[in-house]
């Protein structure tokens, strides 16, 4: 049975291009465009891993941290960040609120971030 990740981004070109590789890694992919949606997916599907945005409409990223920081859903769900603010504060506070890694999109390839999740999905 392959893993769930929730790949929550609201740029359409990004999430089709991420949802495409992992479904290459033999992921399941849940997709929301948005914070709010993204609460309501974890609910419903119970991912495995979480791809996170920070800078969403509706509801950020952060706020999506902060909501399951309180709801005690991290740690036990890994939420890995995969944006593009690059600000020690936004790291940090990302970080505290239970993020298990911080990636900035334009570091990485699309590959090397489903690598980068492989950990997280033993």
């Amino acid at each position: 049975m392959s893993k769930v990740v929730l790949l929550v981004e609201d740029n359409d070109f990004i999430r089709n291009m991420y949802q495409l590789k992992l479904a290459k890694a033999d992921l399941a992919v849940v997709e929301a465009i948005d914070g709010k949606m993204a609460l309501d997916k974890i609910a419903e599907h119970k991912p495995d891993i979480i791809l996170l945005d920070l800078m969403m409409p509706n509801v950020g990223g952060l706020e999506v941290l902060r909501e399951l920081k309180k709801q005690g859903v991290v740690p036990g769900l890994p939420v890995i960040v995969l944006t593009n603010v690059m600000d020690q504060q936004t790291i940090a506070e990302a970080k505290d609120l239970g993020a298990r890694d911080y990636i900035v999109k334009t570091d990485l390839t699309p590959s090397q971030v489903v690598e980068k999740l492989e950990p997280f999905l033993k």
